[in-house]
């Protein structure tokens, strides 16, 4: 009980702390402040995956597509360009930095749940770097998931230089990849909503991060449009976007048919990318940076493989020639489903391998070409019906994303951003909808967790939540009787007490019983065994007269914040007008009996809500 049992932590002073400044200046000013880096990393960003691509890729292969358009000699370059990038990759993230390697959001979520949003700052420019080697040479991967772990960790760095605490190094973290999504997507507030979207499985948000991340994803994206250009990620032609609409309500059913297909092919993809990484994973001999190499070389089998039948399409880069040969229906039913297999294949074998970059593009292809799938076999066995393809596969790409990502509103708004327009809104929530209640059981993230309540990032935070909302009143009637002795008593008297009472420690009074000090097993210990003096020294000799106590009226998150704090197993109420007068004596295991006795109350009246009929 006495002051020398609490220890005090020193931490230095934050720069950027609400005293100073304010929550409001806080949470503005560092999202202002990470949105513009972030905006100026996604150009650096784009700008260095344009001259490696340019340079390593289309020079040397005389294209400039993601199909190989035939078998010339210059085709033959494939088979060393990309092992080539692979090896160099599969080097540099084993040399540097092993967090560089994969999609990049799934470390960024992971950094979120499991490292208190640390992430080291070489990573930023190694993701960056290896990511743009392999797309730059080829690889069937994205921009999404680099430039969101380039962006979140911009956001740590910020904030650890900033000296923050954990929790706002988290919420800026998140702020960070919203800036990178939302700047190169040109999608500001797809990009807000996709960082405190993807952490959960279940429909769920990082409810504290939504602002930092609207603020910090609008400023990238002006710096980014303002300095690199406006381009959307989709250029669609003005005829095609005017004709996106949901022109009759028995399209639904076709829709909803595309969501049973979104949900069995999106179960294949994770199967399949899962499965070639644990396949690699085997080979603990073999050296991590040859995997990713043999991983390109794959892929250059796949594209020559493919290549006589897809003509001008193909798996290679992130899928953006896909996606718009799907909306303008130049592709036939058949050579969509093969370039679909391959897609999930190529990707797989440039990410899974150990390749650098993200599955958002690649997934949003796939999702491309089995809407148009359904749109036109809809449209060929239903004539009659004023179906159009183009829509189906905007509503695919949302749609397959939304559920192999556990991310329905954010892939929703992203696609409208990307594409310009919001006309196909209806469709597509029932697609993502559906497509995420039937693939609960899997997602490309696997580090993603359940929910909030599943989260390292919240322990504690629903303890917090149900104990601030019992009093210690609620507990008076199981709280210990208080023992009282009085300040006179003599040492001798004192320990005849307490060997016959319950507890740890034992409130003093003085003759009109007015509370005055409190001593433990622990003040007395020391002096069991001097009987010379047992009738000498009084209880006010050795109580401690600074006494921690609770009132009744007091939440049981701060009694239990009091016990912690000074390392005491139970805690004096006193009267909620009388300070010296006490009521009971409270313990943990009161506490913890509450706690838990609430906590089964409450998951109860949850599943009754559930299974209540409406």
């Amino acid at each position: 009980m006495s002051h020398e049992e609490t220890t005090t932590l020193r931490r230095p002073r934050p720069i950027f702390s609400g005293r100073r400044f304010g929550s409001v200046g806080k949470w503005v000013g560092v999202s202002i402040l990470i949105g513009f880096t972030g905006g100026l990393a996604a150009i650096g960003f784009d700008k260095l995956l344009e001259f490696l691509t340019t340079h390593l890729f289309e020079r040397t292969m005389g294209s400039h597509g993601e199909g190989l358009g035939g078998l010339s000699p210059s085709v033959f370059w494939l088979f060393l360009a990309l092992p080539a990038g692979g090896l160099l990759v599969g080097w540099l993230t084993q040399r540097f930095a092993p967090e560089a390697e994969g999609h990049g959001t799934e470390q960024m979520v992971r950094a979120f749940h499991d490292l208190g949003g640390r992430v080291r700052r070489r990573v930023i420019a190694l993701k960056a770097l290896t990511s743009a080697i392999t797309i730059g040479t080829g690889g069937s991967a994205g921009q999404e998931g680099p430039v969101a772990q380039i962006g979140s960790g911009l956001g740590s760095a910020i904030s650890d230089t900033l000296r923050l605490s954990e929790r706002d190094r988290r919420i800026f973290l998140l702020a960070g990849s919203s800036a990178g999504i939302g700047a190169l997507f040109t999608a500001p507030l797809g990009g807000a909503l996709f960082a405190p979207e993807v952490l959960y499985r279940k429909p769920d948000f990082e409810g504290d991060a939504i602002i930092p991340c609207i603020i910090s994803s609008i400023v990238a994206y002006t710096t980014f449009t303002t300095l690199g250009g406006s381009d959307r990620a989709i250029d669609i032609p003005q005829a095609t976007l005017d004709t996106l609409s949901l022109h009759h309500p028995a399209e639904l059913i076709f829709y909803f048919v595309l969501a049973l297909l979104c949900a069995v092919v999106s179960f294949g993809y994770v199967r399949i990318f899962d499965g070639i990484r644990d396949f690699f994973g085997r080979f603990k001999a073999m050296p991590k940076m040859l995997k990713p190499a043999i991983g390109g070389l794959l892929l250059a089998l796949l594209a020559v493989g493919i290549a006589p039948i897809a003509k001008s399409n193909g798996v290679l880069f992130g899928g953006y020639d896909l996606m718009k040969s799907s909306i303008s229906a130049e592709l036939a039913i058949e050579t969509m489903a093969l370039l679909a297999l391959a897609k999930i294949l190529a990707t797989s074998f440039s990410i899974a391998t150990g390749g650098s970059g993200g599955v958002f593009a690649p997934s949003l292809a796939i999702g491309a070409l089995l809407g148009a799938i359904v749109g036109q076999t809809s449209a060929s066995l239903f004539p009659d019906l004023p179906i159009q393809s183009s829509c189906f596969a905007l509503v695919g790409m949302g749609g397959f994303f939304a559920g192999v990502a556990k991310t329905p509103i954010a892939s929703i708004i992203i696609v409208c951003e990307m594409t310009g327009s919001y006309e196909l809104l209806a469709p597509l929530m029932l697609v993502s909808v559906l497509h995420m209640m039937l693939a609960q059981a899997w997602t490309i993230y696997d580090t993603q967790v359940d929910g909030m309540v599943d989260s390292p990032a919240h322990a504690g935070d629903f303890v917090v939540d149900v104990l601030e909302r019992m009093r210690v009143s609620d507990l008076l009637t199981g709280a210990r009787e208080p023992e009282k002795i009085s300040e006179n008593a003599t040492l001798r008297r004192a320990l005849d007490i307490v060997s016959n009472a319950q507890g740890y420690y034992f409130p003093v009074v003085d003759g009109e019983e007015r509370l005055v000090g409190i001593f433990s097993l622990s003040d007395v210990r020391r002096i069991f065994q001097e009987t010379s003096v047992a009738d000498l020294v009084i209880v006010r000799d050795f109580m401690v007269d600074d006494v921690v106590t609770t009132r009744p009226a007091d939440d049981l998150n701060s009694a239990l914040f009091k016990l912690n704090e000074f390392g005491l197993h139970e805690i004096p109420v006193v009267d909620n007008d009388d300070p010296t007068k006490i009521v009971a004596m409270l313990t943990r295991n009161n506490l913890g009996a509450a706690y838990h006795k609430r906590l089964h109350a409450l998951k109860r009246t949850a599943g009754d809500e559930v299974d209540r009929p409406s």
